[in-house]
């Protein structure tokens, strides 16, 4: 992959055991991002998302994209701190945040989490971050968007979603039709079904238990898990 590199202690050629994508959508509740983050993250910030990342207190280890959403005070902060940089140009075939989705598999991180990746007014790049989480999971790395209300993942094979009684689960299959659908701890639960894309049958199911599993034969959902508001 093409592009300036300027090097620190910290490379990408080190072991990580996950790495966590900051992008440039809504992350209203630092706090609430805080606690998701470990010591030993490897952050990437994709363009905007390093202004995020700055105003956590964080150092992001590698940011990607061509720094068209990058405030001048954040770019003074940026040549202090000396990360990894690649830039890419505004015109190219693939999205910055695809590009650092990339940029995360070819490390090999046990797991990827991402933040920042929702909100925004472009309901076609919300709906292709969504579909980018399969990237990982055809190089069998566990990744996850999550914000302060949302847990968002692939499951190709079996998965547990944790959250609370009465929290929502949505499961929509991302091939023609997914086989063999079986779920635990839902108010409705699934029992050997088949979903078919476009179909609304996984719409909105309900966490009964503390955590919730889904397993399936054949295909692929996306599953989405909405934390219920109190009241």
């Amino acid at each position: 992959m093409s592009g300036n590199f300027v090097q620190d202690g910290r490379t990408a050629l080190m072991p990580v055991k996950r790495v966590v994508i900051i992008a440039n959508g809504d992350l209203n509740n630092h706090d609430f991002y805080c606690r998701l983050l470990r010591e030993d993250d490897y952050l990437i910030c994709v363009n905007g998302g390093t202004g995020h990342a700055l105003a956590m207190g964080l150092s992001p280890d590698l940011i990607i994209g061509d720094l068209d959403s990058l405030a001048s005070k954040d770019s003074e902060k940026i040549v202090a701190l000396k990360p990894r940089l690649i830039r890419h140009p505004q015109a190219k075939d693939k999205s910055d945040l695809e590009l650092a989705i990339d940029q995360a598999v070819d490390m090999k991180p046990a797991e990827i989490l991402l933040i920042g990746i929702l909100g925004g007014d472009r309901a076609d790049h919300a709906f292709a971050n969504l579909l980018l989480l399969c990237i990982p999971h055809r190089s069998g790395i566990p990744a996850r968007i999550v914000d302060e209300r949302h847990e968002i993942m692939v499951i190709g094979n079996e998965a547990v979603i944790e959250g609370k009684p009465g929290d929502y689960l949505s499961l929509f299959s991302l091939a023609a039709e997914t086989g063999g659908v079986e779920t635990a701890g839902l108010k409705f639960p699934l029992k050997n079904e088949n979903l078919c894309f476009s179909s609304t049958r996984g719409l909105s199911n309900e966490l009964i238990l503390s955590r919730a599993t889904v397993k399936i034969k054949s295909g692929l959902l996306l599953a989405i898990k909405v934390d219920r508001l109190p009241g």
